[in-house]
């Protein structure tokens, strides 16, 4: 699974948040079982609104993919479900044959199993 953006750790469990105008979060999850949790359904998913004192951690996730040795950003493609991998570097580029997508980015798509996932996490401060 590839994961970005804003998490918060509430009740020993990890949700994607958005941050309200009055400086709350909103708890965002995909999950039925958080129902018992408080959580509302909305349109497909499940939020929650909490106080910043009511969650344990806040933090940025970047996930990236190990391929071949070498990190590159991640997405996945949504009509193959394939990971793709792009790139600046020119030289990785064509080593690793990737193909020229745009004037400075090179890209290639590739199986699940060809790749590691690696979530980089950074601390979050509202402030």
């Amino acid at each position: 699974m590839i994961r970005k953006g804003k998490y918060a750790m509430y009740n020993g469990s990890e949700y994607s948040f958005m941050l309200l105008k009055d400086k709350s979060i909103r708890l965002i999850s995909n999950k039925q079982p958080d129902l018992s949790q408080g959580f509302k359904h909305f349109n497909n998913i499940y939020i929650k609104n909490v106080s910043v004192e009511d969650v344990e951690n806040l933090f940025k996730i970047n996930s990236m993919a190990k391929y071949k040795g070498e990190l590159f950003p991640v997405s996945e493609e949504r009509k193959t479900g394939k990971v793709l991998l792009d790139t600046t570097n020119t030289e990785l580029a064509k080593k690793m044959d990737f193909e020229r997508t745009d004037k400075y980015m090179y890209s290639k798509s590739v199986e699940w199993d060809e790749v590691e996932i690696v979530e980089e996490r950074k601390h979050y401060s509202i402030e």
